[in-house]
């Protein structure tokens, strides 16, 4: 496979700025992983080209272990490629799990697209358990030092993402968010306390209430917006959402918080495996994290363009028969098999997006 032209080191090469050499051995990898569809460094070295098998393990291995990668730099190919107009609704996520008794876990930023997201930025969080409040602001200040901070729309996350700092950094830069809340968050209603499930408690289940006038929760001013609904685990659950402007369609936008945990499912189980990785040092998995978002972008453009050509079917609830993940992930794979001026093509459309 080294010795044919993909062409999308051509495309790399512009933001990248490294050697000729490095940008190649980046797009075999890349293509690489969507072949074999796992960050396994064995099966890659199988997968990359037809030298011998020890070498080219070599070779992975030292791409991880010694060769430096600015991530910012990384941002911003990622941003180039991405087919999304600004400004942005951002998600935000984290991401863990174990092997061996080592724990992984990754606090990511993205771009909700149609009907997943697509990765931006993200940090290693070398610990258990859930981010601190100064990690989730450096994550968004890295953003606006990069875009800026009028291209984002909203912000949207789920109910790990609060606290009164957190709260009121957002509001003070001021960047509209949707963030789902705990039902147990005590709030000030006519000065009483009381427990935010308790103001929707008589809802009818799935009906949407929102409340016109702004209360204080942890000593910040948010409009409330919540529902009843029944869980996978057939009990009754509520999701409560604040922002800080009144907006009627609330539970719309924080519906599209779903759209990360397609993403995160489509690195892992549905698309990359990367939960098969053996990395334990933190700058080695952040490379490789870097090389799967890539690889998940272009996947994504792909299954776009084909999915304009030939739409994915619809199933009852208007749920599409497959993603369009999915959908882009067999079609560069059909293409390595039996077309490759048909995976030049899939790569050119890197330069129209």
């Amino acid at each position: 496979m080294e010795d044919k032209n993909i062409g999308i080191n051509l495309h790399l090469q512009r933001h990248l700025g490294w050697h000729k050499a490095r940008v190649k051995f980046l797009e075999l990898l890349i293509v690489s992983l969507i072949r074999t569809r796992t960050v396994v460094f064995s099966i890659n070295a199988v997968s990359l080209n037809d030298r011998i098998i020890c070498s080219n393990l070599r070779r992975i291995q030292r791409f991880f272990s010694d060769f430096t990668i600015d991530f910012d730099v990384i941002a911003k190919i990622l941003m180039a490629i991405n087919p999304i107009k600004g400004p942005y609704k951002l998600s935000l996520d984290r991401t863990n799990w174990q092997f061996s008794g080592i724990n992984y876990n990754i606090l990511c930023l993205t771009i909700v697209a149609d009907g997943v997201s697509l990765p931006l930025l993200w940090t290693m969080l070398n610990k258990r358990g859930n981010s601190n409040q100064d990690e989730r602001k450096a994550l968004l200040m890295r953003y606006i030092r990069l875009f800026g901070l009028a291209s984002i729309e909203c912000l949207i996350a789920d109910r790990e993402f609060i606290g009164q700092e957190w709260i009121s950094f957002l509001a003070a830069q001021p960047i509209k968010f949707y963030i789902r809340i705990r039902e147990n968050l005590l709030v000030n209603q006519k000065g009483r306390e009381l427990k935010t499930f308790w103001l929707f408690n008589n809802l009818p289940l799935n009906q949407v209430r929102q409340l016109y006038k702004p209360l204080v929760i942890n000593e910040q001013w948010v409009y409330l917006t919540g529902m009843r609904i029944i869980n996978s685990k057939n009990q009754v659950e509520y999701i409560i959402v604040a922002t800080y402007q009144f907006d009627c369609q609330t539970m719309q936008v924080y519906a599209k918080r779903w759209s990360i945990e397609c993403f995160l499912k489509s690195i892992k189980s549905a698309g990359f495996n990367i939960e098969g990785t053996h990395l334990t040092d933190q700058k080695r998995l952040e490379k490789l994290f870097a090389v799967v978002c890539i690889a998940f972008v272009w996947v994504y453009i792909v299954g776009q363009y084909q999915n304009r050509i030939k739409q994915i079917p619809i199933l009852r609830h208007q749920r599409r028969a497959f993603s369009i993940f999915r959908y882009g992930l067999d079609e560069i794979n059909r293409a390595l098999l039996f077309d490759l001026q048909l995976v030049n093509k899939y790569s050119q459309l890197l330069t129209y997006t």
